[in-house]
C-alpha cells in the first residue's frame, strides 16, 4: 500500500521510507498531587518516540506531532483531579483538563488532544502533571496517550 500525500510535506509514515513510528502508554497508579503520572509502554511502533524515567516521553526532533489522551479516576466525592501536559517541564495550561467528580459519583474524566512542535529542532520531552485538592487522600488514576507524528517538519 503506498500513500498519496501532497508535497509539501511529506507524510512522516510512508511505506519502506524509515519513518514509520507512534506509541501509546499507560498509566495505572495512584500518584501524589502534584506529581508526573508514571507511565508503561502500552505499544510502540519502531524507537525513535520513547519513555524515559517512567514519566517522560521524548519526542525525536523534526515532527508536528498530535498527542491526544484520556484519563479515568477515582476521587473522593465533590473533589476533582486536574491534568496539565508539560513540556520541557514547561506547564502548557492550554492543553490542561480539569475533571470534577460528583457529589454521589466519585468518578472524573479528563481527556484532550493538541500538535506540538515543540521538538521541531531538537527533541522534546513531554509529561503529564496532575493536582487534586487536599481534601482527597488517595486518587486511582488509569488511563492512555497517545503520539503520533503528523507531518515531517
Amino acid at each position: 500500500m503506498k500513500f498519496c500525500c501532497p508535497n509539501p510535506p511529506e507524510p512522516p509514515c510512508g511505506e519502506d521510507d524509515g519513518r514509520r513510528f507512534f506509541a501509546q502508554f499507560a498509566v495505572q497508579s495512584s500518584p501524589p498531587s502534584g506529581s508526573e503520572l508514571p507511565m508503561l509502554v502500552y505499544f510502540q511502533e519502531g524507537e525513535q518516540i520513547r519513555l524515559e524515567q517512567d514519566s517522560q516521553i521524548i519526542l525525536p526532533p523534526g515532527y508536528l506531532y498530535l498527542i491526544n489522551y484520556l484519563f479515568l479516576a477515582i476521587p473522593e466525592a465533590d473533589g476533582y483531579m486536574q491534568i496539565i501536559p508539560k513540556i520541557n517541564n514547561s506547564l502548557r495550561l492550554l492543553y490542561a483538563s480539569y475533571a470534577p467528580a460528583g457529589s454521589v459519583g466519585r468518578n472524573a474524566t479528563a481527556s484532550g488532544s493538541f500538535t506540538t512542535n515543540e521538538a521541531l529542532t531538537q527533541e522534546a520531552a513531554l509529561s503529564f502533571h496532575l493536582t487534586y485538592p487536599p481534601t482527597v487522600r488517595n486518587i486511582d488514576i488509569s488511563g492512555a496517550i497517545s503520539v503520533t507524528p503528523v507531518i515531517k517538519i
